[in-house]
This record gives structure tokens, C-alpha cells and sequence, in this order.
């Protein structure tokens, strides 16, 4: 039997296969294991993991103080959206009468074979299907495969999914692979409100657009430009100051502009002047 010297355990091999033990761990405290299931609405995992040869199971909060503490005892750097799949190493906390109470803390993320065969594929074709959740208000993304979640990206120019849409699978695409701590989906099929729809047709006409004055600060005059709906700004130059400075431009005026860029996330607008 050969043993193999890691980071945090030891692991022995034999007939080609490595295994996780605690028997062997270097540091007694680390102990190897797999998230199987996370409760989204309670911020709780379950991690199973190999003791004297027998699977266990063991259950750990994920809630910003967890984080937190991780952060402070440097367990790790930065905050981590734990999943279904990831491998990790944590300590096991007694609490209770005799200890009879046990929990997972101090997790740290080793890797994800289901994520990064997610990752790999979405940079090929990027192109998945998977269900709708709503959690405390918030929207998540279950790829049908590997029940994986991911955040649903939603634009605020576009109409969140409604509790019946969770029924039906869905087609999602994934963002920001190159930064697996920060993935997000966001659906192939849209649903926007009127307004936006309104100032896409409004770009493409390149249509002036009677745009009021909702707040003015240092640096930027705020627009409304359909309704109070859809926004933009104009950043204050020196002769925007001078008509602010003089009240031409105040709180209600309406200013005449142009679309010049418009997407989910930005709308530049830029203002017509009248030089006649």
C-alpha cells in the first residue's frame, strides 16, 4: 500500500484509486468530504465524508456569518458560493451535552468535477436547460443534469419569471465562466416590460426623446426617459453646470435627447442641442 502526501490528508493507493481517510490525515482536524445537498432557503449543507471506513454525514451552515468567520480565521480569502458536487475539507464543532451535537465549519473549497464539466461544455456551447427556483424572493437556475444552482441574472427592464414558469424546464445559457466564483445564468428566452421594448425601437429610429429632469447631483443630471421606468443620465460637463448654475436645467425640465447605446444592463443617451 503506497501513501500519497497532499495539503491537508494523506491519502493511500491501491488498484490505481485514490482514497480520502481521516485515519491518516496529517492534521487530524481536516477532514475530506462532498457536498450531496444544500438547503438554499435555510443556508445549510450536508457533507458526506468516510470515517474508519463507514459513510457518514454531517451538516454545515453557509449564511454570511459562516463566511465571515472563515474569512477572519483565513480558512480562505474570500467568500465562496458552495454547490452540490464541491469537495471540500472542514472541522468538526461538538456542541451540546457529551458533544453530542456535531457540525461541519472552517469548509474550504478543494474542486467540482460536475462544475468544471459544466464550464468546459459552456465553452463549446453554451446552452443548457434546467428549472426555475424562487428562494426568498431571489431566483436561481437548476441545471437538470448535475442539480447544480445557479443565480438567475435578471435585467430590471425584464419581467421576472412567475411561479408557474418554475414548472416547465428552460433554456439558459451560463455567464462569467472565466470566474467560477461568480457564475451566473440568464435565459435564452425573454420577457421586457413595454418600456424598454419601447426605447429599443426608439435607438433603432434614433427618435429624439423628451426627456425630464428627476435629480441632479455633483457629477450627473438624471433623466427619465419612458415614464419612470426606463433612466439615464447625462455626466455634468462645464456647460451643463453653467445652465444648472442659471436654473435652465432643473428639477422637471425636459431635455431633449438621443439614444446613442442601449442593453440589459446601460443606456447612454446623449442631449440635442439646439444651436439654431
Amino acid at each position: 500500500m503506497a501513501y500519497l502526501a497532499s495539503k491537508d490528508c494523506i491519502f493511500y493507493k491501491e488498484r490505481c484509486h485514490l482514497y480520502p481517510t481521516i485515519k491518516h490525515c496529517m492534521n487530524p482536524k481536516s477532514i475530506p468530504g462532498k457536498i450531496t445537498f444544500i438547503h438554499h432557503e435555510k443556508n445549510r449543507a450536508v457533507i458526506e465524508y468516510i470515517d474508519n471506513g463507514k459513510k457518514k454525514t454531517i451538516q454545515a451552515n453557509l449564511d454570511f456569518k459562516a463566511q465571515q468567520e472563515a474569512k477572519d480565521q483565513k480558512v480562505r480569502k474570500k467568500a465562496h458560493r458552495f454547490l452540490v458536487g464541491d469537495n471540500v475539507t472542514f472541522v468538526i464543532k461538538k456542541t451540546g451535552a457529551n458533544g453530542s451535537i456535531q457540525f461541519a465549519e472552517s469548509l474550504k473549497y478543494q474542486y467540482n468535477t460536475a462544475l468544471e464539466l459544466l464550464i468546459n461544455k459552456a465553452s463549446v456551447e453554451n446552452k443548457f436547460l434546467g428549472y426555475i427556483k424562487i428562494t426568498d424572493d431571489k431566483y436561481f437556475i437548476k441545471e437538470i443534469e448535475s442539480y447544480l444552482f445557479f443565480p438567475l441574472a435578471l435585467s430590471v427592464y425584464e419581467i421576472a419569471p412567475t411561479e408557474k414558469e418554475t414548472e416547465q424546464p428552460v433554456y439558459f445559457k451560463l455567464e462569467n465562466i472565466e470566474k467560477p466564483d461568480k457564475i451566473t445564468a440568464s435565459l435564452y428566452n425573454h420577457h421586457y416590460i413595454p418600456e424598454f421594448l419601447t426605447a429599443i425601437h426608439q435607438s433603432k429610429k434614433q427618435m429624439v426623446i423628451d426627456a425630464v429632469v428627476y435629480n441632479i447631483t455633483p457629477f450627473a443630471v438624471y433623466l427619465n426617459l419612458i415614464g419612470d421606468k426606463v433612466k439615464a443620465k447625462l455626466t455634468i460637463d462645464e456647460l451643463l453646470k453653467k445652465r444648472i448654475e442659471e436654473n435652465s436645467i432643473q428639477l422637471n425640465t425636459v431635455v431633449p435627447v438621443r439614444i446613442k447605446h442601449i442593453s440589459l444592463s446601460r443606456i447612454v443617451v446623449e442631449e440635442i442641442v439646439n444651436t439654431g
